[in-house]
């Protein structure tokens, strides 16, 4: 049964049809390594992220342990030097500190 489509045009559509099958597994393989650099780039992103958080907590962490000790009040400071050296003298400094005042 004859064509209503001349030679050249089938040969063409064929050679189409023959070069679309071939290119498909490079496209494949191109996609797949697409995927694997943006998974790698988000597994990256997050990484960060979570380092730059846990950073942020150790900064407030040490901030607020800084604050702590510096900002000891003269019955705090007491109480601490008693534990330490079970002595009096802290008492007494603890109550010029209060005088002067």
């Amino acid at each position: 049964m004859p064509s209503g489509l001349p030679n050249d045009i089938r040969e063409s559509i064929a050679i189409a049809n023959a070069k679309s099958v071939a290119e498909q597994p490079a496209m494949l393989s191109n996609l797949a390594f697409a995927n694997l650099v943006t998974n790698t780039n988000l597994a990256q992103q997050n990484a960060l992220a979570n380092q730059q958080a846990m950073y942020q907590m150790s900064v407030t962490v040490t901030a607020k342990a800084v604050n702590k000790i510096s900002d000891l009040s003269p019955v705090e400071a007491l109480a601490i030097t008693k534990l330490d050296t079970s002595n009096d003298v802290a008492q007494q400094i603890a109550d010029l500190k209060v005088a002067g005042k």
